[in-house]
């Protein structure tokens, strides 16, 4: 069976993303793109540009609506989307309100809908590298983990929703929910959060620094971005009784060269220190999870009580910032 796929935007996402990854998986069909300013050349091949939203969600061989739209747009779309009986992915945020949120889950629950929300930085080398090692115990008790999405920005976009003090705008919203996302599929709920954010680009405007620190029992996790690196650093860099893991940047190596993480540990008494290989991306499984998910195959990966989770602990820091530790309680 083919799942027929409709992109509600064009954007970057869409054919960067979704479009590519869509068009891996063989049980899905890009059918449809809204394009409300018609077709300009660059659309796949076989997919129709459709004028609205509404023309989607009144297409009987849609199956499945990809919502990659502006944040504020995504809880009245994918709830529009799943009243229309489709089945729903959601650039992540999954909303900006967790009151939405769990409105919308609830509204996929009722519909007998798949509800899926894009975080797919999971899929990631850098994470499954981690998670590899964590795995293993090459460094011992975890003891502390700092994790970045930095960018060099300097300017000031045209999109609003994105450089505006709105909410859900900012790159709290935008990227930080990928590192919170890691961290809860990695250790759980924290204990507390204490957290700093500016605008550093333009004032009064949305975040584009964030330095938030979560308490776990025994461990702390330290998740920042900022708008202002030119010069990338490491990725991560995780440290535990044991030993250290340093993962770099994805253009910390030349064209060509095979990126590596650097592992500092102990085996059997003897200190060792080697370059060890990155786990390869599988961003694939995304897609491939959905249409498992759709046909009743298996569970959904990213469904949405994980996004919830991880929009509810977006929130906490904001509230956190430039005061003590928050309960995360």
């Amino acid at each position: 069976m083919t799942i027929n796929v409709a992109l509600a935007a064009w954007g970057m996402s869409g054919r960067e993303f979704h479009a590519p990854l869509i068009a891996a998986e063989p049980r899905l069909s890009l059918a449809a793109i809204l394009r409300r300013s018609g077709p300009d050349g660059s659309e796949p091949e076989g997919a129709r540009c459709l004028p609205d939203f509404q023309a989607i969600l009144d297409d009987p061989a849609i199956d499945l609506i990809v919502v990659n739209t502006p944040n504020e747009l995504h809880y009245p779309m994918a709830s529009a989307a799943l009243a229309a009986g489709k089945h729903v992915v959601l650039e992540k945020p999954i909303t900006v309100t967790v009151d939405d949120a769990r409105a919308l889950a609830a509204e996929a629950k009722a519909a007998g809908r798949v509800l899926a929300v894009f975080h797919n930085r999971r899929l990631d080398a850098d994470y499954l590298t981690l998670k590899r090692h964590l795995d293993a115990r090459d460094l011992g008790d975890l003891v502390e983990l700092e994790w970045h999405y930095d960018r060099y920005r300097a300017f000031v976009t045209h999109k609003r929703w994105k450089e505006d003090d709105l909410p859900g705008a900012g790159t709290w919203f935008d990227l930080g929910i990928h590192l919170v996302d890691g961290m809860l599929a990695l250790f759980g709920q924290p204990l507390t959060v204490a957290a700093d954010m500016d605008s550093l680009r333009r004032p009064n405007a949305a975040t584009d620094f964030f330095d938030v620190r979560f308490r776990y029992p025994g461990h702390r996790v330290l998740l920042r971005g900022s708008t202002f690196v030119r010069e990338q650093g490491p990725v991560i860099v995780a440290h535990g009784k044991k030993g250290s893991l340093v993962i770099p940047h994805e253009n910390a190596y030349p064209e060509g060269e095979v990126p590596t993480a650097l592992l500092h540990t102990d085996r059997a008494g003897t200190s060792i220190r080697e370059r060890v290989p990155l786990e390869p991306s599988r961003q694939h499984d995304f897609y491939a999870n959905i249409a498992d998910a759709i046909a009743g195959k298996a569970h959904l990966a990213f469904g949405p009580e994980p996004a919830i989770a991880a929009l509810t602990l977006i929130h906490k820091a904001i509230e956190a910032a430039g005061k003590p530790a928050t309960s995360c309680g």
